[in-house]
């Protein structure tokens, strides 16, 4: 099992209902990492809840630093079963910010979107 990890815009006019409009190169991360990405973003994020990418963005680029460098804090976290590690969680969080990068600064398919206005869930 895996994440779906999808950002989205909110359509204006029509109350808590959100876009999807593109999603992170590595977009689904095994479930097993999950208890790596809380520890190193010190975020108990919900699946399937969107969040604010302005209020969360922070918190994938703090994982990838702490992954980067305090790996023996994390190597606790490597599944025992081989599907996943610090590398991939690496992988699949700096995934997010680039392609959050690209959406916020207009090298994306359509126009720029504010950071305040692109949502992410997992």
């Amino acid at each position: 099992m895996s994440y779906d990890i999808r950002f989205g815009v909110k359509v204006e006019g029509m109350d808590g209902y959100i876009a999807t409009i593109d999603e992170p190169e590595y977009s689904s991360p095994t479930y097993n990492l999950r208890n790596m990405f809380v520890a190193c973003m010190d975020w108990d994020y919900e699946q399937g809840t969107w969040y604010n990418c302005a209020e969360v963005i922070p918190k994938f680029e703090r994982g990838v630093h702490e992954l980067r460098f305090n790996p023996a804090k994390y190597k606790k976290y490597n599944p025992p079963n081989g599907w996943g590690s610090i590398s991939s969680a690496i992988e699949a969080l700096e995934s997010v910010i680039k392609k959050a990068h690209e959406i916020v600064e207009g090298s994306w398919s359509w126009n720029e979107i504010p950071l305040e206005h692109l949502w992410i869930r997992w």
